[in-house]
């Protein structure tokens, strides 16, 4: 079965994306540093994290252009199609454990968190070292991890060994791999993959503004049946999976007449905040002929889902329902029901 079908994604199955090659590290001479706006700088060995409390959820990570692929007209990145995202159990030790041990001085806003990974990225003046910085608040919240451990497992290496940072809830830009620093500042972080990377724009009443990616959208996706297929009549069953960033996914509706009409779905397994859940609907055909298929996921809060991609987002944002043609036919026939990703 396709490893979205499971609420787990097993490691080997995890999407991977670098901006730069992966760096190896050696647990021995690795460590983690914490400094800036803080009483006092420290510096921690795999095995000083490894002593402290640990902590565990399930999160999924979704990179923030998934999807990119499907959009009309060729935008910039890496072109995804809908397998850019998992959903993983996650343990290590809560970020606000280490900052709090180093004291962080009034007059702190963010924490800038920085990977060992560096090199030439298009748009940057020579070489940039990959790094992102979170509000104070989102950094100090119980539930951002610096995690060593991905489903009980050690980090591999393409996945962030020793230690990476996990935000839950947001794309996956801000869960920084080999994590190499803590650094608090008192002022906002202007970055590259938070300035001329990873943005969105957003109208005001002033005009446009630009935002940082940051929290994931609401999104589904319909695993079985998979486009283009032929299905004889009768009863079936239609999955998918559907996530809210950070909060729990309250319902999923499905439209089988391409988004004139909607039934809500049945939520299937666990269902908490972070981490996507699987749904399904049985639906019998009322005839032969081509269907067009859409499913869209609501938030805890009361978000939809949206029909449309939002150009000021570009290539990034892509949570607009998809639609997914099959056709009913009479014939038996059918290709085999696999999700292709």
């Amino acid at each position: 079965m396709d490893a979205l079908s499971n609420w787990i994604t097993p490691n080997e199955s995890f999407y991977v994306r670098n901006h730069f090659d992966s760096p190896e590290l050696e647990p021995d001479g690795w460590t983690l540093g914490i400094s800036g706006w803080v009483e006092r700088e420290i510096r921690l060995t795999q095995g000083d994290l490894e002593q402290m409390p640990q902590a565990s959820l399930v999160a999924t990570l979704e990179c923030a252009g998934n999807g990119r692929s499907f959009l009309e007209g060729k935008v910039p990145g890496v072109q995804w199609g809908a397998g850019a995202v998992g959903n993983a159990e996650w343990s290590g030790v809560q970020a606000r454990l280490l900052l709090e041990s180093a004291g962080i001085e009034d007059g702190a806003l963010e924490v800038v968190f920085e990977g060992a990974d560096s090199g030439v990225e298009g748009g940057s003046e020579g070489a940039v070292r990959f790094a992102r910085s979170l509000p104070l608040d989102m950094a100090l919240h119980p539930d951002t991890l610096i995690a060593l451990r991905m489903n009980g497992e050690p980090l591999a290496t393409e996945h962030g060994f020793p230690a990476r940072l996990v935000v839950p809830g947001w794309y996956g830009v801000a869960s920084v791999k080999w994590l190499r620093a803590l650094r608090v500042v008192d002022a906002p972080y202007r970055g590259f993959f938070q300035s001329v990377k990873y943005t969105v724009r957003r109208k005001t009443a002033r005009g446009i503004s630009e935002d940082v990616v940051g929290m994931m959208l609401p999104k589904s996706e319909i695993i079985r049946p998979r486009p283009g297929d032929c299905v004889a009549p009768g009863t079936r069953l239609i999955e998918g999976i559907a996530w809210a960033g950070p909060e729990a996914v309250a319902a999923v509706e499905l439209s089988c007449d391409g988004g004139d009409s909607w039934r809500r779905a049945e939520l299937v397994g666990p269902q908490h905040r972070y981490s996507w859940t699987r749904w399904q609907y049985a639906w019998e055909p009322p005839g032969q002929g081509a269907y067009s298929l859409l499913a869209r996921a609501i938030s805890a809060s009361g978000e939809i889902q949206p029909s449309r991609h939002n150009p000021l987002h570009g290539g990034y944002h892509v949570n607009f329902s998809r639609p997914l043609e099959i056709t009913v036919t009479a014939s038996t026939a059918k290709k085999p029901l696999v999700f292709a990703i």
